[in-house]
């Protein structure tokens, strides 16, 4: 059969998809992959087939409701709002549409699979008359972020004589029951198999330290917004203890960095599924990519969440034990230094990752769900 996969112009979005596409193909079925241009290289770099929707977009004009500051970069805020979620995707939706809705006239797709902010494919799988299956990437969004996306791409579904979007008929959920939002709507749970980009292996990320090694990281977006400099300040307070620190950060910001004390050693951009072999513990951003790769590696975390979602991520991973949280107001290099000796030094917080580890493997597989789709849009064409 042939699938079509829609998701957002974002590694974070992206990158939890790969490994069940390729579940997919494994079992002989043809997965084509549209997004915007822009991210169309980083597509072709997982191995998937992919096809440009729609030109670049510029995504922060795309998403900007002309309300001032997302209410997620506020300074104090805890959560990104179900309304700026709804409306900000919605109208990046409504600007891809068109275009997915003509690949998806070109592709004639089986079954659609989309992650919880692309609502286009749900268009597109409304208009070809085919099954929709929402594949989750971390905490459950609020339902009504999908029927105020759908009010944003009201003009669309006029023209095209549609009601509204498909509605999901599987979800798919790689997010450990435990470390799931309480009260989140039944999935079908699958295995959490880390991806997070194509890398060469250096020599030395597969030697074993001769001090404990910890991954320093705050992702690509918190970079880009706040710089680098508690990256650098916390590399040099840790350079004091008995660690190895390795800073992950994209190449891009990797010369801001500096000169690094002995002990501390910049990475770069490498996939976190290889960084982590050898790591004792993570200290992040609260990213649920990050989160979960830590986890399937059982490994204690420090959470710095600074916007969005990633301080509902660090308040779920501190009530399953797995992690110490500095909020954003309280981080230093001295403050984020502590919580990193307490998740090492303290049993607690290893024994809470290790729990989480176990319940992702053993969650269904990755070609057991990719089986259940295939029930899904075989049941359709009969």
């Amino acid at each position: 059969m042939r699938i079509l996969v829609t998701t957002a112009p974002s590694p974070g979005h992206f990158f939890p998809l790969v490994p069940f596409a390729w579940a997919l193909r494994a079992r002989g079925h043809q997965v084509l992959v549209t997004m915007p241009e822009q991210f169309i290289a980083e597509a072709g770099r997982s191995g998937l087939p992919a096809v440009a929707s729609v030109p670049p977009i510029d995504l922060r004009a795309a998403m900007d409701s002309g309300e001032g500051p997302h209410p997620s970069q506020r300074e104090g805020a805890r959560d990104a709002s179900v309304e700026h979620i709804g409306r900000g995707f919605g109208r990046l939706s409504e600007l891809t549409v068109e275009g997915t809705v003509a690949v998806a006239g070109r592709w004639a797709p089986d079954l659609v699979v989309s992650e919880p902010t692309e609502h286009s494919g749900a268009v597109a799988a409304a208009h070809r008359g085919v099954p929709l299956l929402r594949h989750n990437w971390g905490l459950e969004l609020p339902p009504e972020t999908e029927e105020i996306a759908a009010d944003q791409m009201a003009p669309t579904l006029a023209r095209l004589g549609l009601p509204a979007p498909a509605k999901a008929e599987l979800r798919v959920d790689i997010c450990p029951e435990s470390l799931q939002r309480p009260g989140a709507r039944p999935a079908q749970r699958m295995r959490f198999v880390p991806y997070s980009g194509a890398g060469v292996t250096p020599p030395w990320l597969l030697e074993e330290p001769d001090r404990p090694r910890v991954c320093v990281t705050l992702g690509s977006v918190v970079p880009m917004i706040h710089g680098v400099k508690v990256l650098k300040e916390l590399g040099e307070e840790l350079s004091g203890d008995d660690v190895e620190t390795v800073i992950a950060v994209p190449d891009r910001f990797a010369d801001e960095l500096g000169a690094l004390p002995p002990g501390v050693r910049a990475a770069a951009w490498l996939p976190l599924g290889l960084l982590f072999t050898h790591c004792t513990a993570v200290v992040h951003h609260g990213g649920i990519g990050t989160a979960l790769t830590a986890l399937a590696f059982g490994l204690p975390q420090v959470a710095l969440p600074h916007m969005g979602d990633q301080h509902a991520t660090a308040d779920r991973l501190a009530a399953a034990g797995a992690a110490a949280v500095v909020r954003r107001e309280d981080i230093t290099p001295a403050a984020v230094a502590e919580a990193l000796r307490r998740v090492r030094t303290e049993p607690g917080y290893a024994e809470g990752a290790r729990a989480l580890r176990a319940e992702n493997t053993a969650a269904p597989g990755l070609d057991e769900v990719a089986c259940l789709a295939e029930q899904l849009a075989g049941a359709h064409r009969k």
